[in-house]
């Protein structure tokens, strides 16, 4: 049993330990970003923003980075064709097999977010948000409800 945990869990963060080393291998060809953000420094920023909040609406907002584990950045808009090609190409097929929670198309732009989403809806996990551009790969657990309050209190 403990054999089909750990195997569920890896399967689970496959795709982000596969787009970290993709973006990994990548980091030294021009006109690629690159940020990867792991366990102890995402506590330390979550410890900072903490102190640093003076308000409720910071204090929700923070409320909703709790679950965050890792957070791997790339933006690939300034590199060369072909490479940026290779990369969304590879990437893609990282992302082949996973949920797509919303794709959003701006003329030829498209967003995609990719995840999992718990039975009751309420927790999203493992969030990609991916770009023709860029990449945002979010490791943890984000609870949909305090995102719903987030963006009531940005509409008024």
């Amino acid at each position: 049993m403990g054999l089909c945990l750990v195997s569920g869990a890896w399967a689970g963060n496959n795709a982000h330990t596969r787009l970290r080393t993709l973006a990994s291998s990548f980091k030294k060809e021009p006109g690629f970003e690159i940020v990867d953000i792991g366990g102890v420094a995402m506590g330390l920023i979550k410890t900072a923003a903490k102190a640093a909040a003076d308000s409720e609406e910071d204090r929700q907002a923070l409320a909703v980075l709790g679950g965050l584990k890792r957070l791997t950045v790339v933006d690939f808009s300034e590199a060369a064709e072909p490479h940026r090609k290779q990369f969304l190409r590879k990437a893609q097929q990282i992302l082949s097999g996973s949920e797509i929670l919303m794709e959003a198309r701006d003329g030829d732009e498209a967003v995609r977010i990719y995840g999992t989403t718990s039975a009751d809806g309420k927790r999203i996990q493992d969030l990609v948000i991916f770009t023709e551009d860029a990449l945002i790969s979010i490791r943890g657990t984000i609870d949909a409800d305090r995102i719903g309050d987030l963006v009531k209190q940005a509409g008024s």
